[in-house]
């Protein structure tokens, strides 16, 4: 068995919530913390490295579940899976033929740089369709170092 088989055979969801309003983000955002902390091997410690990536994780879990609020009507579907590894957030929402848009052409205050800034912070990100109407967009962050000499879960 490959290794990529392995980790996919081990991932598993840690968390999943329907947001519907965008009222209902900072409930998201909360029990995602809390779900990040006590059942993924994210740092959770209070030094500045591990809380900056806990926070950078909540921040794209939060932007792109705004995103599908903004530009598919909602309501959005935050899935959390983790591998041991790493920590992917997916949020689904019902407009396949809306793909992600990465703005380049707005003013600063204007909105549209969720994309860009989830580019930025996340290890690897991406979308896709499902043939029962779903668009899914996922960042992927690594919290272990994978490593067989790095700390493990």
């Amino acid at each position: 068995m490959s290794e990529d088989a392995a980790t996919s055979l081990r991932s598993r969801l840690v968390g999943t919530w329907t947001v519907v309003t965008v009222d209902e983000l900072s409930t998201a955002r909360s029990r995602l913390q809390e779900t990040l902390c006590t059942e993924t091997p994210t740092p959770c410690a209070e030094t500045e490295p591990t809380r900056s990536l806990l926070q950078d994780i909540v921040l794209v879990a939060s932007e792109l579940t705004a995103n599908a609020l903004e530009h598919a009507g909602g309501p959005a579907r935050l899935d959390v899976v983790s591998d041991g590894v790493a920590v992917t957030v997916s949020v689904m929402d019902r407009s396949p033929d809306n793909p992600p848009v990465l703005t380049t052409d707005r003013e600063l205050g204007e909105g549209g740089f969720g994309l860009q800034l989830t580019l930025r912070i996340a290890d690897d990100v991406g979308w896709y369709r499902t043939p029962d109407g779903a668009k899914h967009v996922w960042a992927r962050f690594v919290v272990t170092d994978p490593s067989p000499d790095g700390p493990q879960p």
